[in-house]
């Protein structure tokens, strides 16, 4: 059984985020988001804190498909936390973690706006 244990949904795409999807890289921002990365990420607006911090293992959802977490950076969960920002790695490889960086096993659809982004444990 799953807990969730965060929620949000999608309020606008930057109009360059296409290609960092492409790529397999999400750059999540809750408002207000940094003028200079705004063309390039996923803005959302969370209907609270997270219950509890992400870790290895937890899935991400989007809608009702969903990937596994892998790693999770050290400062990760406290910029989700504070500024609503996480920056998510689809199957990254040898891609090394960054300390504000989360890695994902699996893929997820694009995202469109309204869609409902969640995590939980397992």
């Amino acid at each position: 059984m799953t807990s969730i244990y965060y929620q949000s949904a999608v309020s606008r795409i930057g109009e360059e985020a296409a290609e960092m999807l492409e790529a397999g890289v999400w750059i999540l921002y809750a408002e207000p988001v940094p003028d200079a990365l705004e063309s390039v990420s996923i803005v959302h607006s969370p209907s609270g804190d997270a219950g509890r911090e992400m870790r290895a293992g937890d899935r991400l959802w989007l809608g009702d498909e969903s990937v596994e977490l892998t790693a999770v950076g050290e400062r990760a969960n406290e910029n989700l936390h504070t500024i609503g920002h996480v920056v998510l790695y689809f199957d990254p490889g040898d891609t090394q973690l960054l300390p504000g960086a989360v890695h994902a096993k699996g893929s997820l659809p694009a995202p469109s706006v309204g869609t409902r982004i969640a995590l939980s444990s397992s």
